[in-house]
Formats: C-alpha cells, structure tokens, sequence
C-alpha cells in the first residue's frame, strides 16, 4: 500500500506550476493546522517548546519529500475522496504562504489547484511523514464553560483553544423565539444581548473568568445588562461564533426537601420538621413518566395539583389556559398546549407541553425542575423521589421506605371489561390489593387486550442513562430496579421502572393504566368487576 501525501500551496495563477517553498526552517512557520471533514483540532505555534519540537520534526520530513516528487498529474480525477473528507496539515508562512499536506493511500503532491499534481516517488518516506502528521492531530476542546447551570454570584469561566484573530467578544444573550430575529450590528446578536468583555487570543486561546451579578456588562444602547433566571447562551466571537446554553438559576439554593411518591402514600421531609407521612388525595396527581411520540424517550409528569401540594411551589392562575408557577419575581409562565416556559422574558424549552392526561394538567419536569431546586430519581414501580437541594435521599427516609416491595398476586380476584365486554387476561387473573386498596393486573396481557406494545429492557447493575439530566447528578435508578418497560398506545408512551417480582409476571395497577392511556374506569363492588370505558373515538 501507498501513501498520500498533497502539498497545495495558497490559489494563484493556474497556468503555471507554483514553486513549492523548500529548506524550511521552524522559524519560517507561523502556525500548523489540522483537519478533517468537520472536526476542530489544535494548531501547533512555534513559540510554544512543545510544539516547537513537533514542527521541526514535520519539516524535516517535509524537505525531504519536496526532493522526492514526480511528474505532474492531475488529482481531482473523480476516483478519490473529496478534499474535504481527507486529513489536512496547513503550513502557514510567515512570508504569507501557505502549503496544505494532504494525506491519503496515494502518494501525490497538490501545487495551488488539484490540476497541479505530483507524486512522492520514496513510499517510504510519504510514510514516514503520514505517520508523523496524524500523530499531531489533537482534537480541540472548543469554547467550554465550567457549568451550564448557574446562580447570581456564581463565577463562570469561559475557555477555547479554537479562537482566531488577535480578540475574542463574549455575551449574553436570551433565548426566546420571535417569528423574526431583529438584526443588531457586530458583535451583538440580537439587541437584547449583553456584551460582558473583549479579552485577548493568543496562539488560539483564553481563558476568561467573570461573576454573574445583576447589573453587568452593556447592552448595544450603552445600559447596563441585567441578567436574571431563565434560559440563556453564552455567545463567544472568536474564530467564528459558538452559542452555549447555560440556565440562571434564582439567587441562593432553597432549603433541603425530599417527597417521595410511594404507591398511593406521599412522603415528605425537610432538616426542621423530619419525615411526614400522608396519603395522595386525588389518585389522579399521581407522577407518571410519559411522553407524546416524536419527543424521545418519556420523562416525569406531575399535576398542577401535586405540584403545589407537595412540592410546595405556588401554582397562580393568569388566564383560562395560563398559569404562574412560583413566587411572582421569578416570572415563570407556562400556557396549555405550547412545549416552552416563558421566564423573566427568555424562553425555556419543555419536554412536551402542558396537556391534559388522566383528568388533571400535567406538565413536564426535567427542564422546571431546575428552576426550584428539584431533582428527580425513580425508585421502582410507582416510587419516584423529588429532591430539592439534596444529593440523594435522606436516611430517615430511606428507612422509611425499606427495600423495594416485591409484588405478590394475592388478593381477592376481579373482573375486568371494556365497554361492557369482558378482557381475557391470560393465566393471571386480575386481583383486589387489599393493603393498597386498588386492582392489580397483568402489565403485558392487558396493554396487549387493549391493542398496545410492551418494550422490555434488563437493566445491567452499572447501568446509566445517556440522558443524564433526568435525574441530574443522581443515582438513576433505585438500587432494586433492574428493568424498565416501554408502553405505546395509539399516541401515548409510558415507561416502567421494575424491580423483581415473585413470580416473573409483572403486574401494576390498573387504574395508572387507564390514566396513562386515556381509558375511563369505574369499579363495581358487589360483583368485584372493574370496567374500562375506551376514549373518544376509539370505540
């Protein structure tokens, strides 16, 4: 095999072969760089001992393969790769030249255009060199911030190792989605943004470290900037543009709280008052982890009602379809049917929008949370912890909850219809759970008597989801579940964490079901037979 090795110095006349720069030194090069397709990798700078030491040895090879070129031939012939895709070294030169090495299986040398070709007649030495240079190809980190979730007060430290030119400008700017996006002059974005500095670049980086305050920076009309909660990007000019969502979180942490949803009961905990324990009085505000197709996997869903009863965040209405969730200055608005929250005049993405599910409006809690100091971990089935201001649960209430209950079909046994027509469940009949009051059925035989699919996934015992920010900086799961369960209907999907079961039949009760799904339910004591009425329009 052969290898490729493409030297293509800056355009110029394409009637003439350019002369190829020859016997250069490290201290004719002004910077090397690297790339492929659409990957960044660090430069390497003659001032720096390190890269110095790199550049020297590319050169070297480089002089060599100049006094070993072939004839010119045409390269762009249409049976290789497009340049784009191939690996690029660029040799800028201080005299303003520059030389590209292309690497590739064939060994030919690109002058100015790739009509201008040669070849490297010692494969040896192309590969030599091609060895060399892709040794040299660090990708670079980029623009990075030290957290995307911040509070008044926080420092926040911007980086890049991809900046060009001698300055780099950072700012501020909202997110929000107007139909059209008003023009500003360089470098703001929009005339909302907040500039907050210029710093210097040297050899592609900087480092810059600012504290969020209240009042900072300047906005184009010369007023001061007055950053607050809500979603935002950091925006950095500097080799091109980067965008960074970040989240500004309201000024100090809340006090600790943990609630925890345990199959009916509800238990709360703070550092003052300990652990309390009471039951969910509308069975309809249950949590469920739910999602519409098209929106990824499900995420946690609470009520209206759950979350100002037991999360203890104040819910306002504003209008009809409008609601304010939390104290009036932290601005929060979310509306029925948009998939956004509109906060202190940003926009902050949802999950999925405020919809009705089960009777009761139920809003996503992944993106919210944050906005009150909520993180969310599932437990098991029916056992969902929301922490605020905690890292895990508290002992108290870990003792409090035990190991994780391992469902045993015992109980007085039921009927189940579907508008007036009784459903055949399988060799597991539906059973009253008398300690929980409620009736339990088969997960897989009723979803699939009802026309749904169950998706079953074993969970390994380090298992973590790619989408940590469901239960952001926590344990994903209970130390118990080892399986989850994806449950489509129509356009309704519902996910299940499990823990084991007695008998490998996996039963949850029936009224979440009819909830997720959309089915009405009634129960009829004396014939111990609950019935399940069909949506709208699936009759």
């Amino acid at each position: 095999m052969s290898f490729a090795l493409l030297l293509l110095p800056g355009l110029a006349d394409t009637g003439r072969v350019a002369e190829l720069p020859s016997n250069l030194g490290v201290d004719d090069i002004q910077r090397v760089e690297f790339s492929r397709s659409d990957t960044s990798f660090r430069s390497l700078f003659p001032n720096l001992p390190e890269d110095r030491v790199k550049i020297e040895q590319l050169i070297k090879l480089y002089n060599l393969a100049i006094g070993k070129l072939g004839p010119e031939e045409p390269w762009d012939d249409g049976s290789y790769p497009m340049l784009y895709f191939l690996p690029q070294v660029r040799l800028e030169l201080k005299d303003g030249r520059n030389v590209t090495i292309i690497l590739h299986e064939t060994v030919s040398i690109y002058a100015e255009t790739p009509v201008q070709s040669h070849t490297v007649t010692d494969p040896e030495l192309a590969k030599k060199l091609k060895n060399l240079a892709s040794s040299y190809f660090v990708p670079a980190e980029g623009v990075t911030i030290n957290s995307r979730f911040v509070r008044l007060g926080d420092e926040i430290t911007v980086r890049s190792d991809v900046a060009r030119g001698k300055e780099a400008t950072i700012l501020l700017m909202p997110s929000y989605w107007p139909v059209t996006i008003p023009s500003a002059p360089a470098p703001f974005p929009v005339p909302e943004a907040i500039l907050l500095a210029t710093v210097p670049v040297e050899n592609d980086s900087f480092s810059y470290t600012f504290t969020l305050s209240e009042t900072m920076g300047e906005r184009i009309d010369g007023t001061p900037g007055r950053p607050g909660p809500g979603a935002w990007h950091l925006v950095v000019n500097g080799g091109g543009q980067t965008m960074i969502p970040i989240t500004i979180l309201p000024s100090g942490p809340p006090e600790p709280r943990a609630v925890v949803y345990d199959q009916g009961r509800v238990l709360t905990w703070t550092p003052t008052e300990g652990i309390q324990e009471q039951v969910l009085d509308n069975p309809q505000d249950q949590p469920l982890n739910i999602s519409e197709p098209g929106r990824g996997s499900p995420v946690t869903h609470i009520s209206l009602g759950f979350l100002e009863k037991w999360l203890d965040i104040p819910v306002t209405p504003v209008d009809s379809e409008q609601y304010r969730l939390g104290p009036e200055e932290l601005g929060l608005t979310v509306r029925a049917g948009e998939d956004f929250a509109r906060v202190n005049g940003t926009m902050v993405a949802l999950e999925s929008p405020l919809v009705k599910t089960g009777g009761v409006s139920r809003l996503p809690w992944v993106s919210l949370g944050y906005f009150f100091g909520y993180r969310v971990q599932w437990l098991g089935p029916e056992r969902v912890a929301f922490l605020r201001n905690l890292d895990q649960l508290p002992e108290e209430v870990r003792r409090e909850l035990g190991a994780p209950r391992t469902m045993r079909m015992t109980g007085r046994t039921v009927t189940v219809t579907l508008d007036g027509k009784k459903l055949d469940l399988g060799i597991v009949s539906p059973y009253l759970d008398l300690v929980r009051s409620r009736v339990m059925v088969p997960l897989r035989a009723t979803v699939e008597a009802l026309g749904g699919k169950v998706d079953w996934f074993s969970l390994k015992e380090n298992y973590a989801e790619v989408m940590t920010d469901h239960n952001y900086g926590l344990k994903p799961f209970g130390e118990k579940v080892n399986s989850y369960v994806d449950i489509s209907f129509k356009n309704k999907s519902w996910r299940l964490y499990l823990t084991p079961t007695s008998s490998g039949v996996t039963v949850v009760p029936l009224r979440e079901l009819a909830l997720v799904l959309g089915y009405g339910i009634t129960w009829n004591g004396p014939k111990a037979q609950v019935n399940l009425h069909s949506p709208a329009g699936l009759k």
